[in-house]
């Protein structure tokens, strides 16, 4: 017998349902499918925020002058984009944990988006796979320096905002007494 393969046999391929599906998979930054971690949700979201934010600041900085008009648009798109991309976390973060993305919608509904962001923040993920994928690869080094140099950027944008508007308040309450002594 000939060692040659036959060209017409259907084609072999390996079976795909024989992997347990518990080999971690890396997360992708823009998707709503899959599933990140409690720590890749918090830096993720921060680090998104400050980034949508300052982007469309500046912008808006930029074009409000020029056009009014547009630099507000350009910022309402830049806050609505960040919008997008944190429900596309916590989608994500909610597929970790076993639940539906659909439960999402909680977050606009007042005091229980309090309950949801608890849940996602404090409660873990499943350890293996689950409907919605293999889990999340374990965070690597640069995923905790990004959430502390995110938390230390937002401590420090909290003080340069602290140190303008604490003075800027108190000239208006001297002013405000001042008008109201005459």
């Amino acid at each position: 017998m000939s060692s040659v393969a036959n060209p017409y046999a259907s084609p072999q391929a390996a079976d795909l349902t024989t992997g347990t599906g518990d080999t971690p998979v890396q997360p992708k930054i823009f998707s709503f499918s899959g599933r990140i971690g409690r720590l890749r949700l918090l830096a993720y979201s921060i680090i998104s925020s400050f980034t949508f934010v300052v982007i469309g600041g500046l912008l808006a900085a930029v074009l409000v002058p020029v056009n009014p008009a547009a630099g507000w648009l350009i910022y309402v798109l830049a806050t609505m984009l960040s919008m997008v991309y944190g429900v596309a976390l916590y989608v994500r973060r909610l597929n970790d944990l076993g639940q539906s993305g659909l439960w999402v919608l909680l977050m606009f509904v007042p005091l229980l988006n309090f309950a949801l962001i608890i849940y996602a923040l404090f409660f873990r993920g499943d350890e293996g796979a689950n409907a919605y994928g293999p889990p999340p690869t374990p965070n690597a080094g640069g995923t905790v320096v990004a959430l502390i140099l995110a938390i230390f950027m937002g401590v420090a944008i909290m003080g340069m905002v602290a140190a303008v508007a604490i003075p800027a308040y108190q000239d208006y309450v001297e002013r405000a007494q001042q008008a109201q002594s005459r």
